[in-house]
């Protein structure tokens, strides 16, 4: 939170020096895009949107070769045997969701120095076809499998 000097504060005229110190603190203070800002407290009175990538397709079959992938939600729909995707850096509740969509198991790897699971450190861990996970990272270095989520087709239709 910026700190002013007010006029109606002070009782007098602002300086020169606290006109320009105002500015200066809340130039210091703004949000900027990029930033990561925090809140004690949040209200929502509509919904939450999380960003989706709808059409994840696997690559490689190691974990410099797999898809990065960049939405709180991502579907895989296309991959071909021990091809993978690969989490972003973990970051203390970071969630994310990978759904596979497609006929064959796929492997989640972390990015470079991190794990899943307690597992080793740049382990992939396999996801079943038609099935799908939740991830949080606990830290900037360990991510966890937290539930296996049910996938339906549009119809309604139990994929898994």
């Amino acid at each position: 939170m910026s700190t002013l000097t007010l006029r109606s504060a002070k009782g007098t005229p602002l300086t020169n020096n606290e006109v320009d110190q105002n500015f200066i603190n809340l130039n210091t203070d703004k949000y900027e895009s990029g930033d990561s800002p925090s809140f004690e407290n949040l209200t929502l009175t509509g919904s939450l949107v999380p960003s989706v990538s709808a059409t994840v397709s696997a690559a490689g079959t190691d974990q410099s070769g797999a898809t990065a992938l960049t939405k709180t939600i991502n579907i895989v729909t296309t991959a071909t045997t021990n091809q993978g995707v690969k989490l972003p850096a973990a970051d203390a509740g970071l969630s994310l969701t990978i759904i596979n969509t497609t006929s064959v198991t796929i492997k989640i790897y972390p990015t470079t120095g991190d794990v899943i699971d307690g597992g080793t450190v740049n382990a992939a861990v396999n996801l079943a076809p038609l099935s799908s996970v939740q991830l949080v990272s606990q830290d900037t270095q360990d991510w966890y499998r937290i539930t296996n989520l049910i996938v339906y087709d549009t119809s309604g239709n139990r994929l898994n």
